[in-house]
């Protein structure tokens, strides 16, 4: 009996690593956001400091790792990756046997298969698959009886929030059940003081690192008044919309079964005999803030169109409910390994389709449709140095950066803002200081996306600015079966 359960481990631990290949280096997609994560890397790999030195608005712990991606070409990075998962399915799956459910193996196979699914997560390395692997750890980490779980508890808080802050929400609730429990030796105020160790063990660093290189300013203008302002207070969606919304991206993402069956259990748990109903309702509330960032911004008002990651989290959130009905529940028609096996079926089989079908349809990386545009092959045959190549108005071609390990111009290279908000730059500020900068390094190349509709800039006199410096600077190189409305630029000095 124990050599078949630890087949079983082994199995799952084989299925977390056959579900992660597809993300090594050579297959990993492009996308915009890991991207600027690896740029910002770079930046720090040649000296400079998150937000001083280069924009964006994520915190600085997706720089950090994405900093390990620059050795090895980025197998450093998968390799921790895919450690991280099988840490957590490990966890998971002992945390299974421990409550003696018949299936241990059966929820963290679900785990990895959510998390895996190349419809949502549309990548490896975004900051939602990190927070994501985190949750599900601090939930076994606080399901356990180790003496130091609320230090360990604080710790992993301190790290999801900053890997991405508002997915430190969705441990408020686990935080609270862990405090009012009633079997504790250790007395609340211990408790709290623990995990305000361990959050201060993640905090501490990252303030004195920004606070050496003089950039806590930019640190907490970027990284957080960027986020709880512009991406938090600019609301284009009815609550309507981002229902219709989430149904739209749980349905095309095969998310759509599992958070049926897990939230129709879960409410329904409530109501059933269960010997933990705190739990259970404890865990709903996670599911619902895991994915909380939808509700908080409205930057796509269309049905059809991005953030499918937002909805990563899920992976998580809903087989820790699934793992709270079906370890307390009272009810026949749930316990056992015939309805528990019944519903695994139901909540694996079309993920597991989907995995198969991105698995034997890999592209590689130097096939993706933004290594192919012309402008790159151009550039290919002329490569710049640092400071020499600009982009403009299309995130994914920050791409071009990393190929040729070489630094912007300028520190605006993450430009969704212009795209998305009518008051961003008002005054143009930000606009004037990247043609400065253009000018002070006399830079050779500019790939702009202005003119594609999708690259737009919402306020026409921005677009009108930049437009005439283009002119009076440079020179449009032509291309030839360039039908992708990006246009590559070239300084008119340059012979």
């Amino acid at each position: 009996m124990s050599e078949r359960k630890n087949y079983s481990l082994i199995g799952v631990l084989a299925a977390c690593v056959v579900l992660n290949l597809p993300y090594i280096p050579y297959y990993n997609p492009l996308l915009a956001d890991t991207e600027v994560y690896r740029y910002v890397a770079l930046v720090m790999m040649k000296g400079g400091v998150p937000y001083r030195d280069v924009f964006d608005h994520k915190p600085p712990l997706i720089y950090l790792i994405n900093y390990t991606g620059l050795f090895l070409d980025g197998w450093l990075q998968w390799l921790i990756n895919t450690l991280l998962a099988m840490v957590a399915t490990f966890l998971f799956y002992r945390l299974g046997r421990r409550y003696r459910l018949p299936y241990p193996w059966l929820l963290p196979l679900l785990f990895n298969l959510m998390l895996r699914d190349f419809l949502i997560c549309e990548t490896g390395g975004m900051t939602r698959e990190y927070t994501a692997v985190l949750l599900l750890i601090f939930f076994c980490v606080m399901m356990s009886e180790n003496r130091w779980r609320y230090y360990v508890l604080g710790i992993i808080s301190g790290l999801i929030f900053f890997f991405q802050q508002e997915q430190a929400l969705a441990v408020i609730p686990l935080f609270l059940y862990a405090f009012i429990r009633k079997k504790e030796d250790l007395p609340l105020r211990g408790r709290i003081l623990e995990s305000m160790a361990g959050a201060l063990l993640v905090t501490l660093p990252i303030i004195l690192y920004f606070a050496w290189h003089r950039a806590l300013t930019p640190f907490f203008r970027d990284a957080f008044g960027f986020n709880f302002g512009w991406y938090t207070t600019t609301i284009k969606s009815s609550f309507g919309d981002h229902l219709r919304k989430a149904k739209w991206i749980l349905d095309m993402g095969n998310y759509e079964v599992p958070f049926l069956v897990a939230m129709t259990l879960g409410i329904g748990s409530l109501a059933f005999h269960s010997r933990n109903k705190r739990l259970i309702g404890t865990s709903l509330i996670v599911v619902v803030l895991s994915i909380i960032p939808e509700f908080m911004g409205g930057r796509t008002p269309e049905m059809n169109y991005g953030y499918h990651h937002y909805y990563l989290p899920l992976s998580a959130s809903l087989c820790i409910l699934l793992f709270s009905v079906f370890v307390f529940t009272e009810e026949s028609f749930l316990l056992g390994w015939k309805p528990q096996g019944v519903f695994g079926i139901l909540v694996c089989t079309s993920l597991s389709y989907t995995s198969l079908q991105h698995i034997t349809h890999l592209t590689a990386k130097k096939d993706h449709t933004a290594a192919l545009l012309p402008h790159l092959s151009y550039l290919r045959q002329h490569p710049p140095g640092d400071y020499q190549l600009y982009q403009m108005a299309n995130t994914n071609y920050v791409y071009a950066f990393n190929e040729f390990r070489i630094l912007a111009p300028s520190r605006w290279v993450y430009q969704h803002a212009w795209l998305l908000y009518n008051d961003w730059d008002r005054d143009n500020t930000i606009l004037r200081s990247i043609e400065r900068d253009l000018l002070q390094h006399q830079t050779t190349y500019i790939v702009d996306c202005t003119t594609d509709p999708a690259g737009r800039f919402l306020n026409p006199g921005a677009y009108a600015i930049w437009h005439s410096f283009l002119a009076e600077h440079y020179q449009q190189v032509p291309l030839a079966g360039d039908t992708t409305g990006t246009n590559l630029w070239k300084r008119k000095e340059v012979r």
